[in-house]
């Protein structure tokens, strides 16, 4: 990879990062005014639905998008191919799920959900549609112009989720912000990107096309499974309602993972595949970026088990979430800890990759199909255990694989950890010595015990891992730095 293509990515890499955050600042906004206005089976039902629809919009383009990303030939015919497979795909996706829609509700114990699944699948067509305008802006590193499709949609769609939710419409105001959501992307992506695209048919380009896609749907299947399994086996032991208290555990829980995780191992992935000749680069590349994302995903993770019972602000029949809530906030560093040592397997190894990635959901449906029917709380303690064991399995592969020292990185995993622990005792004690900041409901204590867990974490963190602040300005600095011997693929570093 040249310094050119380097300083590119790089640079995309922000464009991504201000995406996703700006992204997941409005759907945290969205889940607090929804959990305000639904009770739990209302919040379980909508959980149900958007599941379903999640499966498909998974599946609704095949894998091609990421293929043209991938495409080293001419790009007008892969554009063209794809574009026609992602409408089929989608249309077929789409017609499923309409006419699946009672089956499936009723699967989960929910019937209410199946208008709300037949208003989905138009989303799944605008959705695919859209994934081989944004597929070709990525192959294309146009991040600053692929920001407008991913952005404006989502923050538009928001608006109206919450007027629609504050205006009394329920469960509905989800379903139609985002079924607005995919319309405009796909408006947006077709304005931006789709003008000198039309969906024509080539076979010998789709054939190739699908040899990668398949691989690139596999993985990307395993990973959205490993996101969703408890949602859809909570849904199938516990019912609607305990579907609703998890949820709004697993999506404050789940915020770290999908604003640092995800943009840092963006960054680090791409950067794997040109230093991996340079044993030393992939070894300190590797200790940097997890210290960033570390360091910054357990003062979430952990500051989310502390402050659990304040869940209540939400209103008290959120309460019976705080168990869940706390191990889910411990879960989600265990977890991102493990998805940062995976992108470098991801190089290394693929197929690895995905054998963890598959033991670690088939550990997952084993244990809570056997263990998880008591209750959610079982879940979460499930879900923590498991990844703690898959991180450890991911250390002890890599380290075979890779050939890199996982000793230092064990280390600075233990050294966040210890730094939030600390953190988490000052505030329990600060919780316990002043009375008034022992209410749950209390948006001034959860304020108050929130600077508290923050300022504990950062003066912690200073002393046990000095230094941390500037490992973001490494991973920069390895990312403009030539790997000589290494052939890169300019694609890798357009994949987010």
């Amino acid at each position: 990879m040249n310094t050119d293509l380097a300083r590119r990515a790089t640079r995309g890499t922000a464009w991504v990062a201000i995406a996703t955050w700006l992204n997941r600042l409005f759907v945290l906004l969205v889940v607090l005014v929804l959990a305000r206005n639904l009770d739990a089976r209302q919040f379980g039902v909508l959980a149900v639905a958007a599941l379903a629809a999640n499966v498909a919009l998974q599946l609704n383009d095949g894998g091609m998008a990421d293929a043209l990303v991938w495409w080293p030939g001419h790009v007008r015919e892969a554009a063209e191919t794809t574009l026609l497979s992602c409408l089929t795909v989608g249309a077929i996706g789409g017609g499923v799920l309409a006419l699946g829609a009672p089956a499936i509700a009723g699967v989960f114990g929910a019937p209410d959900a199946t208008p709300l699944l037949r208003v989905y699948a138009v989303a799944i067509l605008f959705d695919a549609t859209a994934g081989a305008y944004l597929g070709m802006l990525t192959r294309e590193l146009a991040f600053r112009k692929r920001f407008f499709p991913e952005v404006v949609p989502s923050v538009c769609a928001s608006i109206v989720t919450v007027g629609l939710a504050l205006g009394g419409a329920g469960i509905w105001s989800l379903v139609v912000g985002d079924v607005l959501r995919s319309a405009l992307q796909l408006a947006i992506g077709f304005a931006v990107a789709g003008r000198g695209m039309l969906p024509r048919w080539h076979g010998a380009v789709a054939r190739r096309l699908w040899r990668y896609g398949r691989a690139a749907l596999a993985g990307s299947f395993l990973e959205f499974a490993l996101q969703n399994v408890d949602y859809a086996l909570v849904a199938l032991l516990l019912g609607p309602v305990a579907l609703g208290l998890y949820t709004i555990a697993f999506r404050l829980a789940i915020l770290p993972f999908l604003i640092v995780t995800y943009v840092i191992g963006g960054v680090a992935f791409p950067l794997y595949a040109r230093l991996v000749g340079d044993p030393a680069a992939v070894q300190r590349l590797l200790q940097l970026s997890m210290r960033a994302c570390c360091s910054l995903v357990f003062l979430m993770g952990a500051g989310l088990a502390t402050l659990a019972p304040s869940v209540e602000v939400l209103g008290e029949r959120w309460a019976p979430a705080v168990p869940v809530a706390r191990l889910l906030g411990i879960y989600i560093c265990l977890r991102s800890a493990a998805f940062m040592i995976s992108m470098l397997l991801r190089v290394v190894s693929p197929v690895a990759n995905a054998l963890l990635r598959g033991a670690w959901v088939l550990l997952l449906i084993a244990l809570i199909t056997t263990l998880g029917r008591t209750s959610i709380t079982t879940v979460g303690a499930i879900q923590m255990v498991v990844a703690a064991a898959l991180l450890a399995a991911y250390l002890v592969v890599t380290r075979r694989l890779a050939r890199v020292a996982i000793t230092p990185i064990i280390a600075d995993i233990s050294r966040c950890g210890v730094a939030a622990l600390i953190a988490a005792a000052a505030t329990l004690a600060v919780r316990q010595g002043v009375g008034a900041l022992s209410d749950p409901s209390s948006r001034g204590a959860l304020l108050l015990l929130g600077i508290t867990f923050f300022a504990s974490y950062v003066l912690a963190l200073a002393v046990v891992l000095p230094g941390v602040a500037g490992d973001l300005r490494r991973v920069r600095a390895l990312a403009l730095r030539p790997a000589p011997g290494v052939v890169a693929a300019a694609t890798t570093a357009t994949v987010p």
